[in-house]
């Protein structure tokens, strides 16, 4: 009899463990299966700066609605200043996070996010405690701290693209926030890796607070775009320009924090650009447009995307 039991334990016992690894792994696939359509597209929106407080921004949350069912993306990503935790406390931050995933949620939309300055500031929640709760979202596919996200091809095995999320961090040296020679270190880790496995599939990189090459490229070199104000750049340069630029993976960054900003421009073959300021309760010009950065990436030629704004007073 006693020998019967402890076969029934330590059945019960495999099988749950069975059911928690097929749940992790369906969870894992879930979060990763992110690929190129049949006809070799793969679109991105990049909403910035949304600025969401205890006080929600109804005309924010529907900017967001109305962009995602126009454009239809296959992925969002928000690069910042989500929330403004000056204007919350602990709940209000948590019912702000609700807020802002929601519209990708609901449309089962697969989304990442990296933080801003604003974000954890005076909310009573650590970076990276924000983080786990953002990745506790069903269709997150982000993680804690710096991260890539792969594209797989349309067919067959592999990835075609790669997108890097940073932390350019919240205030540092009486300034704002900067990326670390730890972070240029594991972008420069991860790169050479995914460079082996993936044979050099190309990237964009997103993150909040501009590289201090940010003012070198506006002041020497033509913009495309709206640039009404000097930009206010990291606070120390840990190298991370001149990574990629060794590195030739990136094609592209884009940033947000210069609300009245949205410009694209080059430098060394590597394009600085912004996303398009989202929020209502952002500062901004009078009468500037709120809106998103949209990103559409063909697998035939996937170096050379496309990416346009996409105003809100725009929407059909």
């Amino acid at each position: 009899m006693k020998n019967n039991f402890f076969k029934k334990v330590i059945s019960t016992i495999l099988c749950v463990t069975l059911l928690l690894i097929l749940v992790g792994y369906s969870n894992y696939f879930k979060k990763s299966a992110l690929k190129f359509k049949a006809d070799g597209t793969f679109k991105i929106i990049q909403f910035t700066d949304a600025h969401l407080n205890s006080k929600i921004n109804n005309k924010t949350i529907k900017l967001m609605n109305d962009i995602l069912d126009e454009e239809k993306p296959d992925l969002v990503v928000l690069t910042g200043d989500n929330i403004d935790g000056r204007y919350c406390n602990f709940s209000q931050a948590i019912k702000c996070i609700s807020n802002i995933s929601k519209p990708m949620e609901d449309r089962k939309i697969p989304w990442a996010v990296t933080l801003g300055n604003h974000d954890t500031e005076h909310d009573g929640i650590g970076r990276a405690e924000m983080m786990r709760i953002y990745s506790d979202y069903k269709y997150n596919v982000g993680k804690i701290g710096d991260y890539n996200i792969s594209i797989k091809k349309s067919h067959g095995i592999g990835t075609a693209f790669n997108i890097y999320m940073m932390d350019s961090g919240s205030y540092s040296l009486g300034g704002y926030g900067y990326i670390n020679q730890d972070q240029v270190n594991w972008y420069l880790k991860t790169a050479l890796k995914l460079k082996i496995i993936h044979h050099n599939a190309p990237s964009i990189m997103f993150f909040h607070i501009p590289l201090q090459e940010y003012k070198n490229v506006s002041k020497a070199s033509k913009v495309v775009g709206e640039y009404n104000e000097d930009e206010c750049v990291q606070s120390a340069n840990a190298g991370m320009f001149h990574a990629l630029a060794k590195m030739k993976d990136v094609k592209g960054v884009f940033v947000g924090h210069d609300h009245n900003n949205d410009y694209i421009s080059k430098l060394n073959g590597i394009i600085l650009g912004y996303g398009r300021c989202t929020g209502y309760d952002a500062y901004s010009k009078k009468n500037y447009d709120r809106g998103a950065r949209v990103f559409l990436i063909n697998e035939n030629n996937p170096s050379e995307f496309k990416t346009w704004i996409k105003l809100y007073k725009n929407i059909r």
